[in-house]
This record gives C-alpha cells, structure tokens and sequence, in this order.
C-alpha cells in the first residue's frame, strides 16, 4: 500500500533514512569487527538495505530520502567496541520509530514494521545495548 497520510510518511521517511545510517555505520563497523561479529555486522546490513527497499515502496517514489552523501555516527567509530556501541544505539532507535511506522500504518505494513522493531530490539541487546521495555 502506498500511504499518503502525512504521518505515516513521516515516520517511514524518518525509518528510511535511520536504516541509511544503519548500513552506513555497519560499512565501517566491518572495518574493526572480526569473526562471527563481522559476519553479523554484514548480514544486518543486508536486512537494513532490505528494510530500506521494503519501506521505500510506502511511500510515494518523490517522497523517497536521498541517502545522505556522508554519515557522522553519534558514537565515532574507531575500534571494536565503539563498533558494537553505534550498532547497539541504532538499532535501539530503530525499535522505536519502526514502532512510529506500525502506529502509522495498517495490514501487512504494521505487522512488518512490528517484526523490525522487534528484530532490532534483539539486535540491540546482541550488541551489547541494556534490555529495555522502551528502548529508544
């Protein structure tokens, strides 16, 4: 379904563009993971470039965010564990505006927003981010 309901374009732009930094933050992460958390970081990746696809497909193709031409993580990422942290915060903000989607929007379009938000709450925690009821 396409929404043009100017809440439900907000929140799925807003999705799309923190799924951009997602991947972009994974890109560099990879550089200073190593073993299964590398393996991890790139198969996220994947599924936030899916999530990116999936939600473009929302909206109203003009409505689509550019992905920004450069990406500044709220975490500098400079080693493993910085790595770990930036993956960990985004995927907990993921959790919330994938739930600002599933408020927005109805059918297979909210159940998918729902399982995002609740993959990137597991995420979160397997990065090392605390378990939260809310995470944000």
């Amino acid at each position: 379904m396409t929404y043009s309901d100017a809440a439900a374009i907000a929140a799925i732009t807003q999705a799309i563009e923190t799924e951009q930094s997602f991947v972009y933050a994974a890109g560099i992460a990879g550089a200073y993971l190593t073993g299964g958390a590398k393996r991890q970081a790139v198969s996220q990746l994947a599924e936030h470039q899916g999530r990116m696809q999936i939600y473009s497909l929302m909206i109203a193709p003009e409505a689509v965010p550019a992905p920004p031409p450069a990406f500044e993580p709220t975490t500098p990422i400079t080693d493993a564990r910085s790595a770990r942290t930036a993956l960990a915060q985004l995927n907990n903000a993921l959790v919330g505006i994938n739930a600002d989607v599933a408020a927005t929007t109805e059918g297979e379009d909210r159940a998918f927003a729902i399982n995002c938000a609740q993959l990137s709450a597991r995420a979160a925690v397997q990065w090392g981010a605390q378990s939260q009821a809310f995470p944000t």
